[in-house]
């Protein structure tokens, strides 16, 4: 699709605002580029309606209007929308109050996680522009194939939506789809707390006494100065040089300019000053002082039930096979184990999961059922008889 409205300025925006709270859906998606900043930057809005597809300016307008559509009760179609949704709270400080995501909605039709491109020809036998992902979506004027490539990502979202109703439908898991994009309707991770930074870093948990609590002190610094500064963390310093400097504990900025992974053109303006000054701090932590942090940590089975996890596992793989789900959507190892740890806030243990698998799963832990392999080598669940005494 070539055709589409490019909004660049307040009045043009204000009156398409209009037309959205009209609306009974939308498609909205957008362009943003993160590589060399901290928080994302907005380049684009694409919203389609009807059969009008509108790309909106966010350099030249005030895109905090959408909240209002955002607010109102209007169908916010997207694909893939974990990160669009982090951009319009971030711009508007609002979710949508409703919402549909055509790559969650088709896991319920066993397309694992499939690409907008894909989805869009396999249900709508079109074929979407391609070439222009990684292009520079803040280029003014984009050139027309940028423009095509962005309509697109819209145009067909709504035909989308609308066949994949006809499908679920059909199939009796139009429900399942809409509570599973509800359960998309949350807002996004908080920024990182500088405290846990060091964590995040590739090998850091192996250090020990001093050398942790100076990757702690440098990490927390990083993030807090990249957050200000509005860059990537590696622009600040490199996981390389962190651990570098973990390690080694330079006490003067000349042990530290030579430090591997250490850029010395970044030390100056005060900077390496300033990472000796959190080492010195970091050196004078006693052992519990560093924060212990939040670690993941699974479901605690029980040793008895542990074998019975891969066991479980596998009888799921058959049924979201046998289904047409998505085996990601449907149970994750941790989901199984949570079940089978009690967990009563475990994905499997009630809704549509519990239903597939979820039943199926308490009544082996009751004694109920068995897992038996069929005359082809996979696993079903089969009734177990009770022993007479």
């Amino acid at each position: 699709m070539s055709q589409n409205e490019w909004v660049d300025t307040q009045p043009n925006f204000d009156a398409l605002i209009d037309d959205l709270l009209a609306a009974d859906r939308i498609a909205v998606d957008t362009e943003f580029h993160r590589e060399r900043s901290y928080r994302p930057q907005l380049a684009l809005v694409q919203i389609a309606l009807g059969k009008r597809v509108v790309l909106i300016d966010p350099t030249t307008v005030d895109v905090s209007s959408l909240a209002a559509v955002l607010r109102a009760e209007v169908l916010v179609v997207m694909h893939a929308c974990a990160q669009d949704i982090e951009i319009l709270v971030q711009e508007c400080g609002e979710i949508p109050s409703q919402l549909f995501d055509t790559q969650v909605a088709a896991g319920f039709l066993g397309m694992s996680t499939p690409s907008l491109g894909v989805l869009s020809e396999r249900l709508c036998g079109v074929r979407l522009a391609k070439g222009n992902r990684m292009a520079n979506w803040f280029e003014r004027p984009l050139r027309s194939s940028q423009r095509r490539y962005a309509a697109d990502d819209v145009a067909y979202l709504l035909a989308l939506h609308d066949e994949l109703r006809s499908r679920l439908e059909a199939r009796g898991r139009w429900r399942w789809a809409l509570d599973e994009c509800e359960l998309w309707r949350r807002p996004p991770a908080p920024p990182p707390d500088p405290a846990q930074a060091w964590m995040r870093i590739k090998g850091a948990r192996q250090l020990r006494g001093s050398q942790r609590a100076v990757a702690y002190r440098v990490a927390a610094w990083r993030e807090r100065t990249a957050s200000e500064r509005d860059l990537p963390v590696r622009f600040v310093l490199s996981d390389m040089a962190l651990l570098s400097i973990a390690q080694r504990g330079p006490r003067t900025v000349a042990e530290l300019s030579g430090l591997r992974g250490v850029d010395g053109g970044q030390m100056r303006s005060g900077i390496g000053e300033r990472i000796v000054a959190e080492v010195h701090r970091g050196l004078d932590m006693a052992p519990g002082d560093i924060p212990a942090g939040v670690l993941a940590v699974g479901p605690n089975v029980d040793a008895a039930l542990q074998p019975a996890v891969p066991l479980v596992a596998a009888w799921v793989d058959e049924v979201a096979r046998s289904e047409g789900l998505d085996r990601s959507l449907l149970a994750t190892r941790s989901d199984i184990a949570a079940l089978l740890a009690g967990n009563g806030d475990s994905r499997l243990a009630s809704g549509w999961r519990a239903a597939v698998v979820g039943d199926g799963i308490r009544s082996l832990l009751a004694g109920q059922a068995a897992l038996a392999f069929d005359l082809d080598g996979g696993l079903k669940l089969e009734p177990r008889v009770p022993q007479q005494t």
